[in-house]
């Protein structure tokens, strides 16, 4: 109802106001609808600054009419919108002591980002960027065209990286002028920068150094015949592709304590090949016959042993292009 006001007449004691009684329930009346209407009757209390809700577990809820917002000094809560009202200051959320802040599964605590759950953290969108850095599916990219750096750490698992540009390899290269120990790789040159020392190159078990270019292929091999003194193959190369070459080949017989160093010369005209050998043996005599013939595309070094027991031929060939 609405506010009953008490006349009071026009002077004091001139009997034109109401009487005691009326005033009375006027007072009464108007003090219950206060009553109704204030904190305590609509479970609320307000003591000092405070102000909390009476019922056990009830939200205490602020509630503005129509396009209207919940005001406070330099914040306004508008439905589920949370603005700063002063012009170019920071919206800050912060917690107390050890406290963190959390959202939804995700909790935040001073710089470091964590999820509640121990589930994955996910950028669910396809260009993610942080600061310089941008990632898209599984690309990260540097959005200044700066090196993209790991704090000095290599990147594991990383396939086929082209040109450097695995970030940790060319990090690494970037930074390293070109020398890696005492190795200097520079266009298509590589070089010890290291006064007469020698440059060595080594592999690992029974992994070959190969070299090949458009003129030349130089390479190491192992082969082992046994079981028969009959004709036997050693190597084969491309009638298309090579001329001819030089073997250096090293043969034991350790059954027979018997060892040779061959050198073998072979070239060919495109349907018949030419061989010639030469070479020095513990025994006295050639402990192997050397001969080649054209079996399709290929010309074949081959070889009769003088023995039967287990022979193994150890060799380096020097092939010439055509």
């Amino acid at each position: 109802m609405a506010q009953t006001t008490i006349n009071v007449g026009t002077n004091a004691n001139d009997g034109t106001g109401d009487d005691l009684r009326t005033a009375m329930v006027y007072i009464n009346n108007n003090f219950t609808e206060l009553y109704g209407a204030s904190p305590l009757a609509s479970q609320i209390t307000i003591a000092g600054n405070k102000i909390s809700a009476n019922a056990s577990n009830a939200d205490l809820v602020l509630e503005p009419s129509g396009t209207g917002a919940i005001v406070l000094p330099a914040i306004t809560i508008n439905d589920n919108n949370i603005t700063g009202t002063r012009s170019n200051e920071d919206l800050n959320i912060s917690s107390s002591g050890t406290g963190n802040i959390v959202i939804g599964a995700i909790t935040i605590n001073g710089t470091t980002i964590s999820s509640a759950d121990s589930s994955a953290i996910n950028f669910a969108e396809s260009n993610v960027t942080l600061g310089s850095i941008n990632i898209s599916g599984n690309v990260i990219t540097s959005t200044d065209s700066t090196t993209i750096s790991f704090g000095g750490e290599t990147l594991s698992g990383v396939a086929n990286p082209t040109q450097a540009t695995d970030v940790a390899t060319k990090d690494y290269v970037d930074n390293s002028s070109n020398v890696f120990g005492n190795l200097e790789i520079v266009g298509n040159t590589i070089k010890n920068i290291v006064t007469n020392n020698d440059l060595t190159i080594q592999t690992v078990g029974t992994g070959v150094v190969v070299i090949d270019d458009a003129y030349t292929n130089i390479q190491s091999k192992t082969v082992t015949h046994s079981g028969s003194s009959g004709q036997q193959p050693l190597d084969e190369f491309a009638v298309a592709t090579y001329r001819g070459g030089k073997y250096l080949i090293s043969i034991s017989d350790s059954t027979n304590s018997r060892y040779e160093t061959a050198e073998v010369y072979v070239t060919h005209n495109g349907t018949t090949p030419y061989i010639q050998s030469t070479g020095v043996s513990t025994s006295g005599t050639s402990m192997v016959t050397f001969s080649a013939d054209v079996s399709g595309s290929n010309v074949r070094i081959l070889i009769i042993p003088q023995s039967s027991d287990s022979v193994t031929y150890k060799y380096t060939r020097t092939l010439i292009a055509i």
